[in-house]
C-alpha cells in the first residue's frame, strides 16, 4: 500500500497524530479507534521523512503486539523494517544488558532466569542463609523481591534486603538476570554511565510507546532517562483501559506526562470503528463514573445497533446452557463462524460451567491461557538438551539441562562455575570441559560436559531417531520422568508428548533439516500453536484486551464477582470499572451481560445481587430481557431459537 493511499484513509485526529512534526505527543486512543494503525503509520511517516531507521525505537508490552506492528510496517517499508528497533520493554532491556554486559558484571550471552531456574536460585540462597526454603516460601520471597526491585515496596526490611543482595550476587555469578533486572539494570546503566545514556538517546531520538497506560513506575523512569523534556516522545494509550494495576501498571503515568513534558501535545482519538452506538453509549456512560481519567467520548460509525441485553438465570449452570444455546441459535440463523463469538468472565474458574454446556451441545471452543504443548515440563527439558547440542554457548539451556535429572550439582557449584566461565571468557559448558577447572564437583561437571560432547556426536553422525533416543537414554531423563510420575498413566502421557516431539524431529531431519533449523521451526510453531480459529473463544476479561468479536457474552455479572469483592476492600473500584469497560468494548454488534440469582460458595448455595455495573450505564441502551418479556429483544431471542431448531430439523 502506498503512503498516499494509506494515509488518505485516516480521519482528522489520526492524521494529526501520524504527521505530528516533533516534540512530546500523547495520543489518547479510545477502544477501537485504530491506535495500532496510528502508531505504525507514524513510524512509516518518520522513515519516509528520512529519519534514520536506527534513530527510531518503538516499544510495547507483548511479543504478539510487537510482531503485529513489525508485520504491518513490513508491508509499508519493506526491507527498511529490519533496521527498525521494534520490541517489548523487556526485549529492549535485554539488548541493553547484553550490549553493555561488562558494566553489569556479566558476559554478553547472559541468560534470563524465569520459572524453575529462578526458583532454584532462590531456594539455594534461602538454604545458605538458614532460612525456610519450601516451595511456598520461595514463591513469596521472589514475589516480594519483584515488588522491591520495581519500587512498589520500601526497602526497610533488613532480611529481605539481605536476601535480595545474595540472590543478585548469585545471578551475577551464573551470568543470569531475571525479568525485573531487565528493567532495573538498564536504568542503572543509563543513570551511571553518561556514554551509554548518550548512545541510547541517539537510538531513541524518536521514542514511541504503545499501550502506555500499562507502563509501570520503573518503565516511566526509563522513558524519562531516554527522552528529554522537549524530545520526540510519542505515547499511545487509553486511561480508560488501564487494568493491570495488580502487576505494577500505573494509570497516573499518563497524568504525569503533562507535568514532566510541559510542551506535550494531546490528541484524542474518539471515532470508534468497532462497536455500535448502543454498545458505545452504554460503555461511555459506565466509564464516566470514574474520576481518575483524562476524559473522552467515543462515537460510532457503525450505526445505532441493538441495545445491550441483560439476562437473569437461576444458577451458573442454567446461565451457561443459555449462553451455549444462544450462540448455537445465532450461528444457525446468521451463518457466522464460531470464532465470531466470545464468552468473557472475571475469573478463570467460571469457565467450567460454560465448558460443560458447550460439550453437551458439541460446540467447538477454545480456552485462552491453557498450557501449551511446548510449555510442558518434559518438552522443555528435552528442548534444553537439544538447544545446548545445537549451541554450546546457550547458558540458559545449560542451566535447565544440568538440573534435569538431578546430578548433585547445586546453585553454589553453578555459581562457582559461572565465576570460572567469566574469568576465562567461555560458556558454562565450555567451563565444564576446560582443563583448568578445579572444583569439589569437578567430576560431576566434567561428566556432564562429556555427556554433551557425546550427544553432539550422535546428532552429527548418527541417525535422527537414534540421536533423539540417546538424549532420553544417556541423560537418564526417561527414567527420571517415569520415576517421578504419580501413576503409569501420567508417565505414559508425558512420554507420549516426547514421542510426538521425536516424530517431528525425525520427519524434519529426513527432509534435510539440521537441528538448529528444527529448533527455530519449533519456536515458530510454539508462537502459532495457540490457534483458536473456528472455535468459540472463552477467556478472562484481562486476556481479551485488544481483541474484538461480533458477539460477546459477559457472565457472572454479580456483586462480589464483577466487581470482585477485593476491589471494594482494597479501594480499586475504578480499575474494576475500567475492566468492565474493556469487557463491553470488545463487542461489535451484540453484547449480552448475564448474572445468576444463586451461586455456590464453599459448597453452600448463596443468593447473589446483580452487579452495580449493570445499573451504572445509561439504561436507555440496556434491555433487561427477562423483566421485559414482551420486548423486541425477548421476542427476537425466542425467534432465533425457533429458527435454529427448524434448521436443525430440516424444516424450511
Amino acid at each position: 500500500m502506498s503512503a498516499s493511499s494509506s494515509t488518505s484513509q485516516l480521519n482528522e485526529e489520526q492524521y494529526r497524530a501520524v504527521f505530528h512534526r516533533g516534540g512530546p505527543l500523547l495520543v489518547l486512543a479510545g477502544a477501537g479507534s485504530g491506535k495500532t494503525r496510528v502508531i505504525t503509520e507514524r513510524i512509516a511517516a518518520l522513515v519516509e521523512r528520512d529519519v534514520p531507521e536506527n534513530a527510531i525505537t518503538a516499544v510495547t508490552f507483548t511479543n504478539k503486539a510487537a510482531r503485529e506492528m513489525r508485520q504491518r510496517l513490513q508491508s509499508r517499508l519493506g526491507e527498511k523494517t529490519g533496521r527498525l528497533r521494534i520490541c517489548t520493554f523487556h526485549a529492549l532491556g535485554l539488548s541493553m544488558v547484553r550490549e553493555h554486559a561488562g558494566l553489569t558484571g556479566r558476559r554478553a550471552n547472559v541468560s534470563v532466569f524465569a520459572g524453575a531456574e529462578q526458583k532454584s536460585a532462590m531456594k539455594s540462597v534461602l538454604s545458605e542463609m538458614k532460612l525456610p526454603a519450601d516451595a511456598d516460601q520461595v514463591e513469596r520471597t521472589l514475589s516480594r523481591i519483584s515488588l522491591l526491585k520495581n519500587g512498589l515496596i520500601e526497602q526497610h526490611e533488613n532480611q529481605l534486603s539481605a536476601i535480595c543482595e545474595h540472590y543478585d550476587e548469585l545471578l551475577q555469578r551464573m551470568n543470569a538476570v531475571d525479568f525485573d533486572d531487565l528493567m532495573v539494570l538498564p536504568i542503572r546503566l543509563l543513570e551511571e554511565h553518561a556514554d551509554v545514556r548518550a548512545l541510547w538517546q541517539m537510538r531513541a531520538r524518536h521514542f514511541l510507546v504503545d499501550e502506555y497506560q500499562d507502563s509501570s513506575r520503573i518503565q516511566y523512569q526509563w522513558v524519562r532517562l531516554l527522552v528529554p523534556d522537549d524530545g520526540n516522545l510519542t505515547v499511545v494509550g487509553d486511561d480508560d483501559q488501564s487494568i493491570y494495576g495488580w502487576r505494577g501498571a500505573e494509570v497516573k503515568n499518563l497524568f504525569q506526562l503533562q507535568r514532566d513534558y510541559p510542551n506535550l501535545t494531546v490528541i484524542r482519538l474518539e471515532e470508534n470503528y468497532r462497536s455500535t452506538a448502543s454498545i458505545l453509549s452504554a460503555s461511555n456512560s459506565l466509564i464516566a463514573k470514574n474520576s481518575e481519567r483524562l476524559g473522552k467520548t467515543l462515537r460510532s460509525n457503525l450505526g445505532q445497533g441493538k441495545p445491550v441485553r441483560v439476562w437473569e438465570s437461576s444458577n451458573p449452570e442454567e446461565e451457561a446452557r443459555r449462553v451455549a444455546g444462544d450462540i448455537k441459535a445465532r450461528r444457525a440463523t446468521s451463518d457466522a463462524d464460531w470464532d465470531n463469538f466470545c464468552v468473557l468472565y472475571r475469573a478463570s474458574y467460571q469457565a467450567r460451567a460454560v465448558e460443560i454446556a458447550m460439550r453437551e451441545v458439541k460446540m467447538p471452543y477454545h480456552i485462552s491461557g491453557g498450557l501449551s504443548f511446548f510449555d510442558r515440563a518434559e518438552i522443555q527439558d528435552v528442548l534444553a538438551y537439544l538447544r545446548l547440542i545445537a549451541n554450546a554457548d546457550d547458558d540458559l539451556a545449560f542451566m535447565r539441562a544440568i538440573a534435569r535429572p538431578r546430578r548433585g550439582i547445586g546453585a553454589k557449584a553453578l555459581g562457582d562455575l559461572g565465576d570460572f566461565a567469566m574469568l576465562h571468557g567461555c560458556s558454562l559448558l565450555g567451563a565444564c570441559l576446560h582443563e583448568d577447572l578445579s572444583h569439589q564437583r569437578v567430576t560431576n561437571l566434567r561428566e556432564f560436559g562429556d555427556l554433551m560432547v557425546a550427544l553432539e556426536f550422535h546428532f552429527k553422525h548418527g541417525e535422527a531417531d537414534e540421536a533423539f533416543d540417546a538424549v532420553l537414554d544417556l541423560t537418564h531423563l526417561e527414567a527420571a520422568i517415569r520415576a517421578e510420575a504419580d501413576s503409569e498413566e501420567v508417565a505414559e502421557r508425558r512420554m507420549g508428548n516426547l514421542m510426538e516431539l521425536r516424530r517431528w524431529w525425525v520427519m524434519y531431519a529426513e527432509n534435510g533439516g539440521d537441528l538448529a533449523d528444527f529448533l527455530q521451526h519449533i519456536f515458530l510453531l510454539a508462537d502459532k500453536e495457540d490457534d483458536p480459529s473456528g472455535q468459540v473463544r472463552l477467556m478472562t476479561v484481562h486476556a481479551a484486551k485488544g481483541l474484538e468479536f461480533d458477539h460477546v457474552y459477559v457472565i457472572g455479572m454479580e456483586d462480589g464477582i464483577f466487581p470482585h469483592s477485593s476491589a471494594l476492600e482494597e479501594n480499586r473500584m475504578e480499575e474494576e470499572r475500567r475492566l468492565m469497560y474493556v469487557a463491553m468494548t470488545r463487542a461489535r454488534f451484540h453484547l449480552t451481560l448475564s448474572y445468576a440469582r444463586v451461586r455456590s460458595r464453599f459448597g453452600q448455595k448463596e443468593k447473589t445481587a446483580p452487579s452495580p455495573f449493570l445499573k451504572e450505564p445509561d439504561q436507555s441502551c440496556m434491555r433487561w430481557v427477562d423483566k421485559e418479556l414482551d420486548s423486541a429483544e425477548a421476542r427476537e431471542e425466542a425467534e432465533d431459537h425457533m429458527a435454529a431448531m427448524r434448521k436443525a430439523l430440516g424444516i424450511a
